[in-house]
């Protein structure tokens, strides 16, 4: 059976099924890679080379196309989000036996980070790459001894990694002395780590760990993501890939990533010129809008976000990352009222806007929060209003929320798709015919360069989405809107 993003998906929507049916979290993915992806693409498409204050990073050896595949890889290591932060009994069992995880006593389950800290996942995944170290030395002398910090001069202008937490640190002491006296009945001379070697990973592991990891999920983007039932939020984690950890950050990339289970890509959003950098952004694409001090608080890095052209810093002291976040949607959803729902919304997004009034300004200092909290509460109206009927004053915030995927977004942005499909299905409910088939059909385009495959995979990514129930009435559906018989009509 070949291999494809449908096929995969399959599996990680049966891994799912079957952990939901034995009401257990599911095994973390372990999942091929896709046949029509050829070993050597990123370095026969691109070249590595240094960049002044950005580092070693990516560069187009030739024109690149929009929608060209640059990367897909699996990761050296991966710690699931629904883990929980626990580790093993202090003077445990170090060793490096297969079928042994990081589990058994636990650790404050704060995900804080520090400057000079990691996430309590991030601690994991560490403690993980020393295991996998451990029963494989080349997986450090090969590939992560390449990763940043490289050099002893990038380590000078960095924090050192400092643990807070003692049970981390003692087994993190452990595995590195398991490093130093390995177990001789698995290593030959030609595997053994030098002393160097140890001290180098000691140095600079924590901080390659902190300044490369990724998040691996699975089509976080949908509406229908967080459920526990027909989403994927349970097969999202914390990863570690090699290729992809040398795409630098820019506040305005030009290349895009998903991921299925494990296996993640990387994706051309737009045409890229020979000899131009391929960056990623290291933030979620809703925030790249914001202000370039924001932006810098919010990346954690050692480096300045630029101006974007046509902006200007403003005095307001606004929050310091979103505020409409999963768990703020989660709660407003569950308001039973959906008429109370509609006054807090309205409320919120004044509060949101910056619009406070005199009489609420003891409650709200004044200042606009994010941009993407007036998208996501723009959102949360829009599917109110379509709940309760009331569908052409829904298609007007479904529009305005195109406006801000359109103009906010880099081009191509997955997220854009989900916004299109709904204005286009609450367009067909109203009878606007013409709207409908124009916002599904830049739906599709949009989703065809980043995920590839046609109508065909389009309605298979969106399968769980199109049986969401949002609308009381169904004038018509996906089937009018995208079939599959007819894609050369798009």
């Amino acid at each position: 059976m070949s291999v494809t993003i449908e096929t995969l998906l399959d599996q990680v929507e049966a891994l799912l099924t079957e952990s939901n049916s034995k009401s257990q979290q599911p095994p973390r993915p372990d999942l091929p890679l896709p046949d029509n992806y050829e070993d050597g693409t990123p370095q026969y498409l691109m070249t590595l080379k240094e960049n002044g204050l950005k580092g070693r990073g990516w560069f187009a050896r030739q024109d690149i196309s929009a929608g060209t595949v640059l990367c897909c890889e699996k990761p050296m290591v991966m710690i699931m989000d629904w883990q929980d932060p626990i580790i093993e009994e202090e003077g445990g069992d170090v060793g490096f036996d297969d079928d042994e995880d990081i589990a058994e006593d636990e650790i404050d389950d704060e995900m804080e980070e520090d400057e000079a800290g990691l996430s309590k996942l991030n601690e994991l995944l560490l403690l993980e790459l020393l295991r996998a170290i451990g029963k494989d030395p080349s997986l450090w002398t090969d590939k992560l001894s390449t990763l940043f910090p490289r050099t002893d001069d990038d380590l000078e202008v960095l924090d050192s990694w400092v643990c807070t937490d003692d049970k981390v640190f003692v087994l993190y002491e452990q595995l590195m002395g398991a490093l130093v006296t390995p177990n001789h009945t698995t290593s030959t001379p030609a595997t053994l780590l030098t002393e160097q070697d140890v001290k180098e990973i000691s140095k600079r592991l924590p901080l390659v760990v902190r300044y490369n990891v990724l998040s691996a999920e699975t089509s976080p983007e949908l509406m229908v993501h967080p459920s526990l039932t027909n989403g994927y939020a349970n097969m999202s984690g914390t990863a570690l890939y090699h290729l992809p950890s040398f795409f630098n950050h820019d506040c305005q990339p030009n290349a895009s990533r998903f991921a299925i289970g494990d296996v993640l890509w990387v994706v051309a959003n737009q045409d890229i010129e020979a000899g131009q950098e391929v960056c990623l952004s290291y933030l979620e694409h809703e925030v790249l809008c914001e202000h370039a001090s924001t932006r810098t608080l919010m990346l954690h890095m050692d480096f300045m976000e630029p101006e974007m052209e046509g902006q200007e810093e403003t005095e307001d002291e606004g929050p310091e990352i979103p505020v409409v976040d999963v768990d703020v949607q989660n709660e407003l959803m569950e308001m039973p009222n959906p008429m109370e729902r509609l006054e807090t919304l309205d409320h919120l997004l004044q509060q949101a806007r910056g619009d406070a009034t005199a009489e609420e300004e003891d409650d709200m200092d004044g200042a606009p929060w994010f941009e993407c909290d007036v998208q996501n509460l723009r959102l949360l109206k829009a599917l109110t209003l379509d709940s309760l009927g009331r569908m052409r004053e829904a298609l007007g915030l479904w529009e305005e929320s195109v406006v801000f995927c359109d103009t906010k977004l880099p081009p191509n942005d997955e997220a854009s798709v989900v916004v299109r499909v709904q204005a286009a299905l609450c367009a067909m409910q109203c009878g606007y015919h013409d709207k409908a088939r124009k916002h599904a059909a830049k739906a599709l385009a949009t989703h065809r360069v980043i995920f590839g495959g046609g109508v065909q995979r389009f309605r298979r990514r969106y399968k769980r989405e199109f049986q969401l129930a949002l609308r009381p009435t169904l004038i018509g559906g996906p089937d009018d809107l995208w079939p599959l018989v007819a894609e050369e009509a798009f």
